[in-house]
């Protein structure tokens, strides 16, 4: 839903994305105990290799972009999605700064989850999305996991307002490629598809409804199963510069239902960079109790 400040026509679980909550099915799945290879948070890099990849990071969030018609619509933070597209020839970087999740016995961080967006038409853009680096934490013995996460090729398509204005709705479909490895990846291929429909109730005030279909690894690994999500997401417009999105998500795998209520604030710095936070928490017993996220988008 929304998930920018100039009423967002848009739109973290798998979800979001963007965790997305599809690109996760397996998120029931406790972690790995660790093995002799495997490293602990303790050995995640020197001070040094940080300050520089944070330093990296902060330089391309600061390139100056080339000034677009078209509003920006960042698919942060909302666990749904949209159909506004980036405008042919703009590109834009959408990552997490962190994005912590709390099971009934096990913790999972994911850092750099980042979403590359590129236009390719006026209607049609192409989206890359990986996670470089994940911590999974069983808490009954403290043992630690580091897994990078699977790779998210991807295409959205509106088929009717690509501004996001308005009545807007499009297809989003995507394919997963098992790069990763278990728990933070899936552990094999998957495929998926959003229809995403957003609608303007008032010129503060944006409904979306994005129902998913996956096919998805199995928590076991034996072959793929369906996956369905649906979210419902409000967005509001707050001030000229802030959005607030709420939203609720329902998601069927392998026989088990979840259910999810997120909240989400989005800042708007400049025509082309918001920063954002927002939390999810778990409605029953199936779901992952809590989940914290924060993150920046940026259009070049």
């Amino acid at each position: 839903m929304a998930a920018r400040c100039r009423l967002s026509h848009r739109s973290p679980v798998a979800e979001p994305h963007r965790r997305r909550s599809l690109r996760r099915c397996r998120c029931r799945q406790k972690p790995s105990r660790a093995g002799k290879g495997q490293r602990s948070c303790a050995d995640l890099g020197s001070p040094a290799l940080k300050r520089i990849a944070f330093a990296a990071l902060v330089a391309v969030l600061s390139t100056p972009s080339i000034a677009a018609a078209r509003d920006y619509c960042p698919t942060r933070p909302s666990l749904g999605q949209s159909a506004c597209t980036i405008e042919a020839g703009h590109y834009a970087i959408e990552t997490a700064l962190s994005d912590w999740e709390r099971s009934s016995d096990s913790d999972m961080v994911l850092f750099g989850d980042t979403l590359f967006r590129l236009g390719l038409t006026d209607r049609s853009e192409l989206q890359i999305d990986w996670t470089p680096l994940g911590i999974a934490r069983d808490r009954p013995n403290g043992r630690n996991v580091v897994r990078t996460g699977d790779l998210e090729i991807g295409s959205r398509i509106a088929l009717r307002n690509p501004d996001g204005k308005g009545l807007s709705y499009g297809l989003q479909p995507s394919v997963t490629v098992p790069v990763g490895r278990s728990p933070i990846g899936s552990g094999g291929w998957g495929v998926a598809m959003v229809a995403p429909v957003s609608y303007d109730l008032s010129k503060r005030i944006n409904l979306q409804f994005s129902p998913e279909l996956a096919w998805m690894p199995r928590d076991e690994g034996r072959g793929n199963a369906v996956a369905a999500t649906a979210t419902l997401g409000l967005g509001v417009l707050v001030s000229d510069a802030c959005q607030f999105t709420t939203e609720l998500q329902w998601q069927r795998a392998e026989g088990v239902t979840e259910h999810r209520l997120a909240l989400a604030v989005a800042w708007q710095v400049s025509d082309d960079f918001f920063v954002d936070t927002g939390g999810v928490a778990g409605l029953d017993d199936n779901t992952p109790a809590l989940r914290l996220y924060s993150g920046l988008s940026r259009r070049f």
